[in-house]
């Protein structure tokens, strides 16, 4: 049914030390810049869900382009039209596009709670294949649920991934945290699901978990009455 999902999970889908290992690689400022980013997607994911899901989908066109385009090495620039085209669909396609992010995102962790059950690592697509149905459906029946869903785990995953690169980068706890993240690959994931939950709660707090109208419409919603309110005036 997703035929491109067991391809990702045994080939493209990097692991948590390679990602922590890119991160740590690149400049502080690369680290502190996904943990900011990690922790607005958090705290505002809903308000601010079409631009995240617009940025979502210019880095999945990237990704995708360079990858279709390494075999005829063009890959740089397969890359940039990947990720101009998917990034101007999206926004006139946001309903798909969320569901797509969510889908995503549902994969990831779908192939990290079948890893963590210690099932056959070559078959973890399963896993995903289950969590991209679960979110990406989701979004066609809770949309608002689906879009708070998404964004406070990908927000958590990059705000731990940004601390951790940072505390193995410029901490005296370097050593520490470095051996304990490769030791025990459950921390990451644990980590990420408080995170996550308390994102969860201050959305929640803030918006309400569960619905399905989307920030448009109750941007829309609040301007007309303003109008009529202005027009009775």
């Amino acid at each position: 049914m997703f035929p491109f999902l067991p391809v990702l999970a045994a080939h493209t889908l990097p692991q948590q030390s390679q990602i922590i290992h890119s991160l740590v690689s690149a400049e502080v400022y690369f680290a502190a810049a996904v943990l900011v980013i990690g922790f607005l997607f958090l705290v505002f994911g809903f308000k601010a869900y079409r631009w995240i899901v617009v940025i979502n989908c210019v880095a999945l066109g990237f990704y995708l382009g360079g990858l279709l385009g390494e075999k005829e090495r063009i890959a740089t620039v397969a890359a940039v039209i990947g990720a101009l085209v998917l990034g101007a669909i999206s926004w006139p396609l946001m309903k798909y596009a969320v569901a797509i992010c969510g889908g995503l995102v549902g994969a990831v962790v779908g192939m990290v709670v079948w890893n963590y059950f210690e099932q056959p690592a070559d078959m973890a697509w399963a896993g995903g294949i289950v969590g991209l149905a679960v979110l990406g459906l989701l979004s066609f029946c809770l949309f608002k649920t689906s879009v708070i869903l998404f964004t406070c785990v990908q927000g958590a995953a990059m705000f731990v991934l940004g601390a951790a690169a940072l505390l193995i980068k410029c901490s005296p706890w370097a050593h520490d945290v470095s051996s304990n993240l490769t030791q025990k690959p459950i921390l990451m994931p644990i980590l990420v699901a408080t995170v996550a939950i308390f994102g969860l709660l201050w959305q929640h707090q803030r918006h309400g978990l569960i619905g399905h109208n989307a920030a448009s419409a109750s941007g829309s919603g609040s301007s007309s009455s303003s109008a009529d309110n202005a027009n009775k005036k």
